[in-house]
């Protein structure tokens, strides 16, 4: 029989104001949470109590249930918060605020209703399908997200330091984890695609599934809330929810075959559940401070889970029975992680370490970061990639050796991972850059990106920009390639006049000769005609030209040289319009390009994060750097011009095709958003509707139950009479009980002190008797030494009679002795009579158990005067309360009646709301697959 109040049903909240409902996950839950979870969660339980969730609270502490539902003033719960019972509560300090106080006052006399709607708990609704548990990359395509949001949920004035951080481990996929939200990038793109809300407060670990398919996010709000959710990576769906902690999760890995999560943090308890209905399988508690990792081996056989003093223990994955502990860290272990057979774990002491989890042995470590290693991650095919407080993000093989390392970031690198052949790192300041192996920065990411509509302007003005840019740069260049056809033209005109120079370099010669021959053919003629005036003018011409051709022959080689070396400088300007290397800047380019492969090889031999290792890889830089300004003066100033114009050509031409590309998909963006907001109120107003629905139907339920208590209290009623006949009868027994236990307790007494006191009295004789008889012996021996003292003696003689004197001095004592003896030994007591010293204690026990008995049938009697006062009571109680009841019982049907009539009658508007909200979305949807829908033609986000 439940005990009934005295006090009416107080707080009756109208059942179709959903939103005025007060509930536990709605208000209560917050106030416990911010007062009470310190002390009773999970983990602590204080007195039994767990408020943290909506079935602890109901199941109450180790002493029984704290809440009456319906009846606020008779739960033990309200009377510890307004601190007018013990124990008052919160133990220390001031009690609750007035305000929050009347909030759970509310809850309780509405029925402690869970949510608004009153249906069960949370738990149980995941939709978490089991995986095939596989070593093997997946067949198919990779998972990709597909139609998801890009609207930030929080945008900050500042970035926060990158604590999560995970790629995909089969497609170019990273999650990013910022406040309150997850963002999702394509890494050989750099594109986002998707933000993912994490409510919960700040992601602290990020997860993929094996195969790809989910992500996990543990976090939550330091010392206040903790959670770990999951996703589906194609739709974007939050398929379950798992752990209600009181502390942020700092560590967190989902089971291959997806049926368990194991998390960790502060509470310093490892904790496994079942991702089918969130149930604790397995709370361990072997670790003595904070969980900073966790981690499942790839088959699910093993889970790894470390602490902030260095400790890194395995368990089975399937039982949570402690398998080995891996000793070897001196400071915190900052992560874990495995590959089939081995566990990397990485540490503040600076190094990273395998283990093979099998034999629990160390296989290898080495310092892989100065100060601390912050995250260590292995790749599908077995490679790591880690960073620390050095500021650089590293990649490494199994062995240790570096196989590529970032430049340096402004601050500790918190955490890395690699995806393909890109290495993704972030730091405290939320700086995350994308770089490939060789080290080249490929581009950023961010954590807390603008909002779509910012995206979108930035995207307009730099089209503008570019645009307006164009026409200027397009003038540039055909001003240049002019130039470059006048300077072409002119280096064509030297180079036809230099070979023309060269030409008559080399028939000067050839022209003075011919003249000649001339002049001698003349001469001849003039001899045969014995022409004598003309004979003398041939000679003269013929002598002159011998001179000219001696002259001729003397000054050709200068003149050729000075005309080839002129033909080849119009040679190489031509060249050099062209763009074909000239031989002099070619030559010291190959110069510096050997100096450059000697100052590589110095490089290897240096050690990476040394001094020597800078200098010399600055060296290398400085080369390259040269290399470059000399490669510009293989071609003409002209030429130059026009490489540079039409670079910034197409510098811009890019620009604007990237601001439009940005356009589009910033404008997709919005669109989707107009789909996606659209969606979300159908779906408020389809949940709406069903608080409605399910309002209605529960309309009556305060009317139900008064008329159970009313049933419950007329049964009570009736069944009071006999009841406390019975408890008076129970209690005339139990005092007739507890009268004859006295007397058998007094009685057992008198006798346990008869027993004592006889037993004294013969110990008493007996020790006289005892004494006695020593004395006798004693006197004895004494006489008998004095006799032997005698019989040495010769008779008659002076020494003989002295020694007789002394015989003859003790026979009076000895003769009292045995007299007192005699006399000792007639008092003492028959054998059978006095009572042995075992009887003596037997009747002690005997005396202790009959007051003992004495004590509970007293205890008995007080109980049962407690049950017949508490029965009187009740029927007191239930009496007043049927009274009350049935007086306002009216008020209740009315109440209820008005109820489920306005809840029909505004279910009737939300149907045309809902109507409505689906014809929106489906129009929203319509429109956007209309004009987006033709150019989305992978699986990318718009």
């Amino acid at each position: 029989m439940i005990p009934f109040p005295r006090l009416l049903i107080l707080g009756m909240c109208s059942v179709a104001q959903a939103a005025d409902k007060v509930t536990y996950a709605d208000n209560v839950l917050p106030i416990f949470r911010n007062a009470c979870a310190n002390c009773h969660n999970p983990d602590k339980k204080k007195a039994g109590l767990d408020l943290t969730t909506y079935q602890a609270t109901m199941q109450g502490s180790e002493n029984g249930k704290i809440l009456n539902p319906g009846n606020a003033e008779a739960s033990l719960l309200l009377k510890c918060v307004m601190q007018t019972e013990d124990p008052k509560m919160p133990p220390k300090g001031d009690k609750l605020a007035d305000s929050e106080i009347a909030i759970i006052k509310n809850w309780i006399a509405g029925f402690a209703l869970e949510t608004a709607s009153s249906k069960p708990a949370a738990g149980g609704q995941n939709k978490v399908a089991a995986a095939v548990v596989s070593l093997e990359r997946p067949e198919g395509p990779p998972p990709m997200p597909g139609e998801l949001p890009l609207e930030p949920i929080v945008r900050t004035r500042s970035t926060n330091a990158l604590v999560a951080l995970a790629a995909s481990p089969w497609a170019p996929l990273v999650a990013v984890g910022g406040q309150r939200q997850i963002v999702l990038y394509n890494t050989e793109t750099l594109r986002p695609l998707g933000v993912l809300p994490f409510p919960e407060g700040f992601p602290a670990v990020i997860r993929f599934s094996r195969n790809g398919k989910l992500l996990l996010t543990g976090g939550g709000l330091g010392g206040k809330t903790g959670k770990v959710v999951l996703w589906d990576i194609a739709s974007g769906e939050r398929i379950g929810t798992v752990g209600d902690e009181v502390d942020q999760v700092l560590g967190a890995d989902l089971s291959p075959d997806q049926q368990h999560v194991a998390l960790g943090g502060p509470t310093r308890v490892l904790k496994i559940f079942s991702t089918k209905d969130g149930k604790l399988e397995h709370a361990i508690k072997k670790h003595t401070d904070w969980v900073t990792a966790v981690a499942f081996s790839p088959d699910g056989k093993y889970l790894a889970s470390a602490d902030r003093s260095g400790g890194v223990v395995v368990w089975e994955g399937a039982t949570g029975r402690e398998f080995n502990t891996l000793a070897g860290h001196k400071a915190i272990v900052t992560a874990l992680a495995f590959m089939p057979g081995v566990l990397a774990s990485a540490s503040e002491d600076g190094k990273i370490a395998l283990w093979d989890v099998k034999e629990g042995k160390e296989i290898r470590n080495w310092a892989a970061h100065a100060g601390g290693v912050e995250c260590v991650d292995f790749t599908p095919d077995g490679r790591l990639v880690s960073c620390g407080r050095d500021r650089v993000a590293k990649a490494w093989d199994q062995n240790g050796k570096v196989l590529a390392t970032s430049e340096t970031f402004s601050d500790i690198a918190l955490r890395a991972v690699l995806n393909s052949e890109r290495v993704i790192a972030g730091d405290w300041t939320g700086d995350i850059r994308v770089f490939a192996l060789d080290g080249k920065r490929l581009g950023t990411l961010s954590a807390n990106p603008p909002p779509l509509a910012d995206r979108l302007a930035a995207a307009r003005k730099l089209a503008a920009d570019s645009q307006a840019t164009l026409p200027g740069l397009k003038k540039a260049l055909a001003d240049a390639e002019e130039k470059v056809k006048a300077e072409l033209a002119a280096a064509q005109a030297s180079q036809k006049n230099g070979q023309a120079a060269l030409a008559a370099a080399r028939g000067s010669v050839e022209a003075a000769e011919k003249k000649l021959a001339a002049d001698r053919a003349q001469l001849a003629a003039a001899e045969g005609a014995e022409a004598q005036g003309k004979l003398e003018e041939c000679k003269a011409a013929v002598a002159k030209s011998e001179a000219e051709c001696q002259a001729a022959k003397a000054a050709q080689p200068a003149k050729i040289s000075a005309a080839q070396k002129a033909f080849e400088a119009a040679d190489g300007w031509q060249a050099l319009v062209q763009g074909q290397p000239g031989s002099e800047p070619a030559k010291r380019i190959a110069q510096l390009n050997t100096e450059l492969t000697k100052l590589r090889a110095a490089r290897e031999g240096k050690k990476e994060g040394t001094p020597e290792y800078k200098a010399a890889d600055d060296g290398v830089q400085a080369k390259k750097a040269e290399i470059a300004k000399v490669e510009l003066q293989l071609i003409s100033p002209a030429k130059q011009e026009l490489a540079k114009a039409n670079a910034a050509l197409e510098q811009t031409t890019a620009q604007a095709a990237k601001a439009g590309a940005d356009i589009e998909q910033w404008t997709r963006a919005q669109g989707f958003m107009a789909v996606h907001k659209a969606r979300e109120t159908f779906a408020a107003k389809k949940s709406h509707f069903e608080d409605l629905v399910q309002t209605a139907k529960d309309a009556a339920m305060p009317v139900d139950q008064a008329h159970a208590q009313i049933a419950d209290g007329e049964k009570a009623a009736v069944e009071a009479p006999a009841k406390i006949k019975a408890a008076e009868a129970q209690l005339a027994q139990a005092i007739q009980a507890r009268d004859a236990a006295h007397k058998a307790a007094a009685d057992v007494q008198a006798a346990a002190e008869a027993k004592e006191k006889a037993g004294g009295e013969t110990q008493k004789i007996e020790a006289e008797f005892a004494d006695l008889k020593k004395k006798l012996e004693r006197l004895g021996d004494e006489i008998a030494k004095r006799r032997a003292a005698r019989e040495s003696k010769q008779k008659d003689t002076p020494e003989y009679q002295q020694a007789d004197s002394a015989v003859q001095a003790m026979k009076p004592d000895i003769a009292k002795a045995e007299a007192d003896l005699t006399a000792a030994k007639a008092k003492l007591p028959a054998q059978s009579s006095q009572p042995t010293a075992e009887q003596v204690t037997a009747a002690r026990e005997a005396a202790k158990k009959a007051q003992l008995d004495a004590k509970l049938a007293a205890d008995k009697v007080a109980a049962a005067e407690t049950a017949l006062a508490k029965s009187k009571q009740e029927s007191q109680d239930a009496a007043e309360f049927i009274a009350d009841l049935r007086k306002k019982l009216p008020a209740l049907t009315a109440a209820a009646q008005s109820t489920k009539a306005k809840a029909e009658s505004e279910a009737v508007l939300a149907v045309k709301e809902l109507e409505s909200a689906k014809t929106a979305s489906e129009r929203a949807r319509a429109d956007y697959d209309k004009r987006w829908r033709p150019a989305t033609k992978t699986a990318s986000a718009p």
